[in-house]
């Protein structure tokens, strides 16, 4: 099949889709260590029957829901948009070859949207262990959604014995594959650290926010 060819004169396309993944990536890796974040400060809070800790993560999650669902699922198709304009050819190998990737990581993100959002609006509502549980079911979804993703990422780095046996297994557990997973799941947990060492430098009480900072440090 012929594809369209779409020349670009001042950017590269390679620009343009780093602009576009840059972005997306700090998102997609946030919601996934975010994630973890969240549930472990609930729990410290009911560990230490301390109620500010708890209304800390839940006040965090608004936004948190905001920036991980709108602004990574704007950034996510627009991934997809750009690449298909720029290389039609090579979006549709990864789209043929790994069908069953992405129908498994589409699941997986269907899971972290509802969770997530039962998760916010059941604060208080929920008895807590129930509650926890929801976010560690959110957790583990926005996780296997790493897992699947890298496997297909990295397989358009290190292709590795794909290029011979076209087997799907091959491309997806790639050369690449695991030191990738190790380093991207640090790469989470380290931006939620930041993240959770920014916002507790603004809370007003200072026992609070002592305890806080020494947290997420």
């Amino acid at each position: 099949m012929n594809y369209p060819v779409w020349q670009l004169d001042a950017f590269g396309g390679g620009l343009l889709i780093a602009m576009m993944a840059v972005f997306h990536v700090y998102i997609s890796h946030f919601a996934v260590g975010g994630g973890l974040f969240l549930v472990l400060t609930e729990l410290k809070g009911i560990r230490e029957n301390n109620r500010a800790i708890r209304d800390y993560a839940i006040k965090h999650t608004r936004f948190f829901l905001l920036v991980t669902m709108v602004a990574g699922g704007i950034t996510g198709v627009g991934i997809w948009f750009t690449i298909a304009l720029l290389n039609p050819a090579a979006t549709s190998v990864l789209i043929h070859n790994f069908v069953f990737a992405w129908a498994a990581e589409w699941v997986f993100f269907t899971i972290e949207i509802i969770a997530l959002l039962i998760y916010y609006y059941t604060y208080r509502r929920m008895e807590q262990r129930h509650h926890l549980m929801i976010g560690w079911i959110y957790f583990g979804a926005a996780w296997m959604s790493l897992f699947i993703i890298n496997g297909i990422i990295d397989f358009m780095l290190t292709p590795g014995a794909w290029v011979s046996t076209h087997n799907f297994w091959d491309g997806f557990f790639n050369p690449t594959f695991w030191p990738a997973l190790f380093f991207r799941t640090a790469l989470c947990i380290i931006i939620a650290g930041l993240f959770g060492f920014m916002t507790a430098t603004w809370i007003k009480d200072k026992p609070l926010r002592d305890s806080m900072v020494s947290y997420c440090a």
